[in-house]
């Protein structure tokens, strides 16, 4: 009985070192994507906001994304922060790309952020025609 008892044991110790193994060579979450990312929804949803407003909506919003990416220090976090706003970001749906700030004069009002949404559709709608085979 205490022979299969130490095997149950050695199973579950084999587990966990295997379950360990593979949070080792796992990828880090990309905690700045995910603040881009979060970034880029902020400035479709309030078209015409300008730096200020978009770090104080991030902040207010996304506290999470917020600080895994860049910490909790309040004037390092505005000044990263600043910084991003000028970072390029690409729109996974057209493969656009363009800073913080430049979007955020592409979406400057409502109808703009509607004709980038028509343009977003047509773009992908081309490119899956494009990937499925002519048949004959």
């Amino acid at each position: 009985m205490d022979k299969l008892e130490y095997n149950i044991i050695d199973e579950e110790i084999a587990s966990l070192a295997g379950t360990l193994e593979e949070m080792l060579y796992d990828e880090a979450p990309d905690f700045i994507q995910e603040l881009k990312d979060a970034a880029w929804n902020v400035l479709k949803e309030n078209p015409g906001i300008d730096c200020p407003e978009w770090i104080d909506i991030l902040i207010r919003q996304y506290p999470t994304e917020v600080v895994d990416a860049f910490g909790s220090n309040p004037p390092e976090v505005h000044h990263q922060l600043t910084d991003l706003w000028e970072m390029e970001y690409t729109d996974n749906r057209t493969g656009d790309w363009h800073s913080f700030a430049e979007w955020a004069e592409y979406f400057a009002t409502d109808r703009s952020v509607e004709l980038y949404e028509l343009y977003s559709d047509v773009k992908e709608e081309l490119n899956r025609t494009k990937t499925v085979p002519k048949t004959n």
